[in-house]
């Protein structure tokens, strides 16, 4: 088998690991879940893991890296579909439909921060990074819609804030509020 090949086949395995591993993170949460029965969800023996993966860490970082990237995929995605023909307004209440629609995914994000919280320093400087990106992403969008608004920065911090917010009280079943709710309480529009 060819170099080319054979890094292929090791990268559909290991995205068929991180998808075990991240469908029992979501049942059964991070430290519930062993190696072991990551490797059986996968069909794998627990050596052939143990081939990709040194350690449940080294799982976990590459989980949470495509559980990251797929949000942030979703976030531009709804900013780039909006091309500036989307009121602020209607982007957010369609991220904050999105956010809260995704039970699994989110169940997945708290789990992930919460074990970036509990002293896991690269898990913890990937979501900074990743934050930061968002917070980059959503300031940009709405310095392309709202010129000249003074604190697009501002705003993206607190709607990052809310959406994971309204995220736990979602999973937590808190009545929550629709996205019209969200939007008609939101005052974005700062003095110039």
């Amino acid at each position: 088998m060819n170099k080319e090949k054979k890094e292929k086949k090791q990268a559909i395995k290991k995205q068929h690991i991180i998808e075990a591993g991240t469908r029992l993170i979501v049942q059964k949460g991070i430290d519930k879940t062993s190696l072991a029965d990551i490797a059986d969800e996968a069909g794998i023996s627990k050596g052939s893991l143990y081939y990709y993966y040194a350690s449940k860490n080294e799982l976990i970082f590459d989980i949470t890296e495509a559980h990251m990237n797929q949000i942030s995929e979703n976030l531009f995605g709804i900013i780039e579909e909006s091309k500036g023909s989307a009121s602020v307004e209607e982007i957010l209440k369609l991220l904050y439909e999105r956010i809260l629609d995704a039970d699994t995914r989110g169940r997945l994000h708290i789990y992930l921060v919460q074990q970036a919280l509990n002293d896991n320093e690269n898990l913890k400087e990937k979501f900074r990074k990743v934050y930061q990106e968002w917070k980059n992403t959503i300031r940009e969008g709405f310095e392309r819609l709202e010129p000249g608004v003074s604190n697009h920065n501002v705003i993206s911090s607190l709607i990052i804030a809310a959406l994971d917010g309204f995220l736990i009280q979602s999973l937590l079943k808190v009545d929550p509020i629709t996205g019209d709710e969200f939007i008609s309480h939101l005052d974005l529009k700062i003095k110039k």
